[in-house]
C-alpha cells in the first residue's frame, strides 16, 4: 500500500523543517490528493530533497507563474494530462502514439479554458496578460505531448494539435 505524505507529517518523520520541504516540494507534481490538499510519496519526497535547490525548480516553464493551480479542476486536469503523457511515452507503437495525442486536445482545452475562467475570477492580471500566459502553457502542453509522441521535430504535428484543439473549442 501506498502511503501519501503531507508536507508536515513528512517533515515530522524526517526530522526536517517544514520550510525546507515546501521549498524542495515546491515544483513537484504531488503524487495525489486527500481533501483538496497534495500527498507526496515517501520516495518522492526524498528525491527532493536529495536534489539540489537550483535543479529543483521547472527553468523556462510558464505554468502557474500566477500560482493559480491550486483550483481542484486545474489539478484535476493536470492529473489526467500527466497520465494520458504517461500511456503515450509507454506505447511501443510509433503508430498508436498519434491518434493517443491528438485525444488529449479535448484535455487542453479543458485546462485552458479552465485557467482563464479561474484567472479571470481571481482579478490577478489584464485579460491580455492572462490570455498570453495561457497561450505559453498550452504551448509547452502540447510540445510535451508531441515529445511523448516523438514528434517534437515535427511541425505539421503542432498544426494538426492546433487544428484539433480549434476543433475541439467550437
Amino acid at each position: 500500500m501506498n502511503v501519501l505524505f503531507s508536507v508536515n507529517r513528512a517533515a515530522h518523520l524526517l526530522e526536517r523543517d517544514r520550510a525546507t520541504l515546501v521549498r524542495a516540494l515546491k515544483h513537484v507534481p504531488p503524487d495525489g490528493f486527500e481533501h483538496g490538499q497534495p500527498r507526496w510519496l515517501m520516495p518522492t519526497i526524498t528525491a527532493a530533497l536529495a536534489r539540489p535547490p537550483g535543479e529543483r525548480r521547472e527553468t523556462a516553464k510558464y505554468r502557474d507563474r500566477f500560482s493559480i493551480g491550486r483550483s481542484k479542476a486545474l489539478d484535476g486536469l493536470r492529473t489526467i494530462f500527466e497520465q494520458k503523457i504517461a500511456l503515450i511515452t509507454a506505447e511501443p507503437n510509433p503508430e498508436r502514439r498519434r491518434p493517443m495525442a491528438f485525444a488529449l486536445a479535448p484535455v487542453i482545452c479543458d485546462y485552458q479554458r479552465s485557467y482563464l475562467d479561474f484567472g479571470r475570477s481571481l482579478g490577478i492580471a489584464d485579460e491580455d496578460v492572462l490570455g498570453h500566459r495561457a497561450d505559453l502553457i498550452i504551448e509547452e502542453m502540447v510540445s510535451e505531448v508531441a515529445e511523448a509522441a516523438g514528434r517534437s521535430a515535427d511541425r505539421a504535428f503542432f498544426a494538426e494539435m492546433i487544428e484539433a484543439m480549434a476543433v475541439e473549442a467550437e
